[in-house]
């Protein structure tokens, strides 16, 4: 058949193909993270992990303790390690990291006792169920639903459910119910895994209707809505998957409009340029707040916890829509939150906050070992190559650029599409699709809103199309082996406000990349301003080798101008500048 290129903005729901095992990354730093985390997780102890449920249940309780958050029991990030290990056993084919999960499981029900009673208060009980429903799913093992149930009946939280305020942002009083909205998510996960009614009855319990309603019905620009807040950052981004989770069970129209509005007042009002949001751990209101909390604090983004919530929020809203703006958020994150942090280590020093402020800033672990981002990160981690490639009605979308590949079935063909690419050191991806006989297939290729202009070429020739930036280019025809589609991007430098009320406070890019500048011993980085006329190569100059760019300005022999590099190339301890006043560049 002839070729046939169109645009679509939406390319209808997709499915997802990186937890059904079918994506593989193949190199880069993005796979090392993947290798890393199963190396780290996987290599915990679980007399370690166990001790302390062991401990309260009286039974014996060998191996050495674990220390910060977990040092009486794991009950705060338990049941998100035993979902990671559940997930990256999914995503990396690795049987042994699911009978991990496994393990652990009936391990833990172990020193139940036999009414289920967990003792568990809710934050840990709500990611309990979450690594219940993950060992069943991804892990194969389904007797962990029946614990589910076991134990949701046994449950008998206090039911205040008091909507959170400032004072209170996080809904905890008066019986200390934190964060008691994220429930109904893996509750209906569950639902929808098991069947058990009670499962559903319960989440019901749960909704956080005064918060969802905010986003149901909105009109003009996002800055002008009345929402909330002052309120805990990353759980309120987390609550929207359990909005999500009711319209997979209810299909009620409106929880989609909420999920669509809840991501553009987040994306539009409350995240730095690097996608990371919650200053102080808050959601805070559009008068310069944001720009402000630049000034003196170190806690600029609870960055792997948040980092998660966006990446199951703008998953669920691709996966519904299809629309391919959606994939631009957890793009930024990727680089520049997730990517960019230490990873966990074997003695669970863990990144949590990411840190932003003006002048000189660090990245250094959390002081606590096993804090709650040590859970978010596995599983955020594990949820990579999901968000790489998805299937469509009529074929595959290419959402990422990322070297992998990906094997699906198209009718009664197994297909397998290769990505062949550096990216972000190199411009381009090249894409390529095998099979046991020509297929005809549709590819659809995200036009990324960084690159002002995406050029495709199919086997060395030029594909005229005219999609613009968040959309898709749909490519459709018989591929046979030797077909390569070519993906070049044009990146440019650039600079982003922080706020409307901080124009020149600006972070540098290159793409969907944020840039952070030396700060070790090197003078502050300044340009004519306003700056959204400042043809930025003019002032940074790209070294031949890598994103290393240099300031033009030299600075003084005792401090000269440092250099600009991708956040993610910063290493640990080493000071650097991520915002700039352009008019009024500081040192002290």
């Amino acid at each position: 058949m002839p070729t046939s290129v169109w645009t679509d903005t939406a390319s209808g729901p997709l499915r997802e193909l990186g937890y059904s095992g079918a994506v593989e990354l193949t190199g880069g730093p993005l796979a090392d993270r993947l290798a890393n985390a199963a190396e780290t997780y996987g290599g915990l102890s679980m007399d370690s992990i166990l001790k302390g449920f062991r401990q309260r249940a009286g039974l014996a309780s060998p191996g050495a303790g674990l220390g910060g958050w977990s040092r009486e029991t794991t009950e705060a990030t338990f049941g998100q390690w035993v979902s990671g290990l559940a997930r990256l056993s999914k995503v990396l084919g690795d049987r042994d990291l699911a009978a991990r999960a496994v393990d652990l499981v009936e391990g833990y029900a172990a020193t139940l006792p036999a009414d289920g009673q967990t003792a568990m208060g809710i934050y840990g009980w709500e990611k309990l169920v979450c690594g219940l429903v993950d060992t069943a799913v991804y892990g194969g093992y389904t007797p962990a639903l029946d614990l589910l149930s076991k134990i949701v009946r046994a449950e008998s939280f206090d039911r205040t459910r008091l909507v959170p305020t400032a004072n209170d942002f996080a809904g905890a009083s008066p019986a200390f119910t934190p964060e008691w909205y994220t429930l109904p998510e893996n509750l209906y996960r569950g639902y929808l895994a098991g069947g058990d009614a009670a499962l559903a009855e319960f989440a019901r319990l749960w909704h956080y209707d005064a918060y969802w309603d905010c986003f149901a019905d909105q009109s003009g620009k996002p800055k002008s809505w009345d929402i909330p807040v002052w309120l805990h950052a990353y759980s309120h981004v987390n609550t929207l998957s359990s909005a999500a989770a009711v319209s997979d069970v209810y299909h009620e129209p409106r929880y989609l409009s909420v999920l669509k509005n809840a991501h553009d007042w987040m994306v539009e009002t409350q995240c730095y340029a690097t996608g990371g949001y919650g200053p102080c751990e808050l959601t805070v209101p559009s008068d310069g707040t944001l720009g402000r909390a630049l000034e003196w604090r170190n806690d600029t983004a609870e960055i792997v916890c948040g980092t998660w919530a966006a990446f199951k929020l703008c998953t669920s809203l691709a996966k519904a829509t299809g629309d391919a703006r959606y994939f631009e958020w957890p793009e930024r994150l990727l680089y520049n939150g997730l990517g960019a942090t230490i990873p966990v280590r074997p003695d669970g020093f863990s990144p949590y906050y990411s840190d932003y402020r003006l002048g000189w800033a660090t990245k250094a672990p959390y002081w606590e070992q096993w804090p709650c981002c040590s859970g978010t990160y596995v599983q955020a981690v594990a949820h990579i190559p999901d968000l790489v490639y998805q299937a469509t009605e009529d074929g595959i979308s290419v959402s990422l650029f990322v070297p992998s590949r990906v094997t699906t079935a198209i009718g009664k063909h197994t297909v397998v599409l290769e990505q062949r690419t550096a990216f972000p050191e190199s411009n381009e991806t090249v894409l390529s699709l095998r099979s046991d006989q020509p297929v005809e297939l549709t590819l659809r290729v995200r036009v990324p809103s960084w690159s002002r202009r995406t050029v495709l070429e199919l086997n060395g020739i030029a594909v005229d199309h005219s999609a613009g930036p968040e959309q898709w280019v749909a490519v459709r025809r018989t591929w046979i082996p030797t077909d390569t589609l070519t993906v070049r991007f044009d990146c440019t430098l650039g600079a982003t406000a922080v706020d409307e009320y901080h124009p020149n406070r600006v972070a540098m890019t290159y793409g969907p990349l944020v840039l952070a500048q030396d700060a070790s011993w090197a003078a502050p980085f300044s340009a004519p301003v306003p700056w959204p006329m400042v043809e930025w190569e003019k002032f940074l100059v790209r070294q031949e080798a890598g994103l290393v760019f240099v300031p033009v300005a030299p600075g003084t022999g005792r401090m000269p101008t440092g250099a600009f590099r991708p956040f993610y190339d910063v290493a640990e301890h080493l000071p650097y500048r991520l915002y700039h006043d352009l008019d009024r560049p500081r040192i002290i």
